[in-house]
């Protein structure tokens, strides 16, 4: 049994001068560190679902599980002064009785500070 809940979205910083920062690097499957992010030059980020090449290749580099489904990105747009609203939820339930440990769905969620924030599930739906 895994230790965690596999991923179904991964992040995409994109900034204001073309360039971006994905969670995991396409080429390689290295993780990106979310505090690594330039908020200062945000122009959008999003939630992405994995293909099954990057799936693999973050498997081989990393040892990290994530599931490539077939679900939508969301994506929001950042203006000057707007400050991101983004993290992943998980829900961990400790049974007294038993001793065993649960892990509800993971909830990504994404918007921006003062607007409407998305709760997107794993099946890519949303609240």
């Amino acid at each position: 049994m895994l230790g965690y809940r596999p991923l179904v979205y991964m992040w995409i910083a994109e900034y204001i001068d073309g360039s971006a920062l994905p969670q995991f690097d396409p080429e390689t499957g290295r993780e990106n560190r979310f505090a690594d992010i330039d908020h200062g030059k945000l122009k959008r980020f999003g939630w992405y679902p994995f293909t099954h090449e990057l799936a693999k290749k973050i498997l081989e580099t990393e040892g990290i599980i994530v599931i490539p489904v077939v679900i939508p990105s969301y994506v929001v747009e950042l203006k000057d002064g707007e400050r991101l609203v983004a993290k992943r939820e998980n829900t961990i339930k400790l049974h007294t009785k038993s001793g065993e440990i649960t892990r509800d769905a993971t909830v990504y969620v994404l918007g921006k500070e003062g607007d409407k924030i998305l709760r997107i599930h794993e099946d890519g739906s949303v609240e």
